[in-house]
């Protein structure tokens, strides 16, 4: 199966009407949740201490959320223009470019 980003443009399939859609589903913001999770755990910051991370395929900011509110500092990046736009009407915490 290819991934989507192989077959055509990322406005084909991260469009304004999906980003919303997959921004508000509360299944995907759990996963995002728990992965940011993980993720964060696999790198065995210092305890306690803000790092500043970089979110590469940040889409909308949901795993930056999570980092925000456990106290660290990040950015994101993503290919997906319409992605980052909702990001920056949620006026997540970190700043958001798009690569």
């Amino acid at each position: 199966m290819s991934r989507p980003e192989h077959i055509g443009p990322p406005e084909l399939f991260y469009n304004e009407g999906e980003a919303h859609k997959y921004t508000s589903n509360t299944r995907i913001i759990e996963i995002q949740e728990k992965m940011t999770e993980r993720a964060v755990e696999m790198l065995a910051l210092p305890p306690d201490q803000p790092a500043f991370l970089l979110d590469i395929g940040c889409g909308s900011g949901l795993s930056g959320e999570w980092l925000t509110q456990e106290g660290h500092h990040w950015i994101g990046i993503d290919i997906s223009a319409a992605m980052l736009d909702v990001a920056k009407e949620r006026e997540v915490e970190g700043d958001v470019f798009q690569a």
